[in-house]
């Protein structure tokens, strides 16, 4: 049954009646040309909210906006009379979320703002204290899967609110949220009146997790990884490379002109997808001189070997088994071969 509310004039009481959204499609658009409709000041009152438009139907995501902390945000649309919105579309916003991950760069995400949305950039840019902190926060957050997933329709199930503020008590890098936008109409003047309310924020709050150390990080390896990283660590004591820990794991960096240029992420269990090592393209780009050319013959390398995959603009590895000793030999060579171009040439 549809709602209604009521405004009160000349002392008479008037019913304006809800009115459901057209179609997912007139949803998405007008969220995308509102995006404010998302109540940031129910997500965080101490600092509320703002939204930056990266696109629409990027990866088969239909909103993805960024926040002034880089945080990416992804938003689902959905009818309240889809029977997807009681439980298939939660496993969906996972789905595309996972996938981001890998098919997202900063890069993109800046070539895609730009394309779509040129005159909100400029003017969220100047709200920001600094452009390159900004965009070095979303690349940090994408490698931290720290990220926030909305599901908007004009009608949230009960069941589907007790879903999300259970993984709300489960999760710590990732926020899920319901965003119920109902629509009334006021025959008389024309007007539209959108009513968003918030819901998910039950969460319980605990602390991040410690960054790990040498230690914690091969207890959470298995039999496999423990021999992989064995090998790298060694044949980073050797070359003077150093691990910058983060929470599932560590970057292996160059060290340089008091600098640290990360060259690879490398991953224990924690991560989502398990105990994996991937390229830093990102860093060695934008920090290096003559990066781009550099980065791109170490991936043209690394493709060429049996096991080693593409991943966005860079390559990954997962560590299910490991390499053997010619491929050791050629991995190694692969990375004092970028290690030397990178210190001849220096940093930015």
């Amino acid at each position: 049954m549809n709602g209604k509310i009521y405004k009160l004039k000349d002392n008479e009481l008037e019913v304006v009646h809800e009115e459901k959204h057209q179609n997912e499609n007139n949803f998405q658009e007008l969220l995308s040309k509102y995006p404010d409709l998302i109540p940031g000041d129910w997500i965080d009152t101490e600092n509320p909210r703002r939204w930056l438009l990266v696109g629409r139907e990027i990866d088969n995501i239909d909103l993805f906006l960024l926040d002034q902390d880089g945080i990416p945000t992804i938003v689902e649309v959905k009818k309240g009379t889809n029977p997807e919105i009681h439980r298939e579309v939660v496993g969906q916003i996972f789905d595309y979320a996972s996938n981001l991950v890998f098919s997202q760069s900063v890069e993109t995400i800046i070539s895609q703002i730009k394309s779509n949305n040129p005159i909100t950039w400029q003017e969220f840019l100047e709200t920001l204290p600094d452009e390159e902190e900004f965009f070095e926060k979303v690349k940090t957050n994408l490698e931290e899967e720290k990220m926030r997933l909305i599901i908007v329709s004009d009608e949230i199930p009960r069941n589907l609110q007790n879903i999300i503020e259970f993984l709300n008590n489960k999760m710590e890098s990732t926020e899920v949220l319901a965003l119920e936008i109902k629509q009334y109409t006021d025959d008389t003047t024309g007007t539209r009146t959108l009513v968003p309310r918030l819901m998910g924020h039950s969460r319980i709050i605990t602390p991040l997790e410690p960054e790990l150390s040498e230690s914690t990080f091969f207890e959470n390896l298995d039999d496999v990884g423990v021999d992989f990283y064995q090998e790298l660590m060694d044949f980073a004591s050797k070359n003077n490379l150093e691990r910058k820990w983060t929470r599932k794991g560590f970057f292996l960096t160059i060290p340089i002109e008091n600098r640290e240029v990360k060259i690879l992420q490398c991953y224990s269990k924690l991560y989502s997808f398990g105990q994996s090592v991937f390229s830093t393209q990102f860093n060695i780009s934008k920090e290096v001189r003559g990066g781009d050319e550099i980065f791109q013959k170490c991936l043209d390398s690394i493709l060429e070997m049996d096991d080693f995959y593409k991943v966005g603009h860079g390559f990954g590895f997962k560590i299910e088994k490991n390499l053997d000793e010619n491929q050791w030999r050629e991995f190694k060579k692969i990375l004092v071969d970028m290690k030397v171009k990178i210190e001849r040439n220096g940093v930015n």
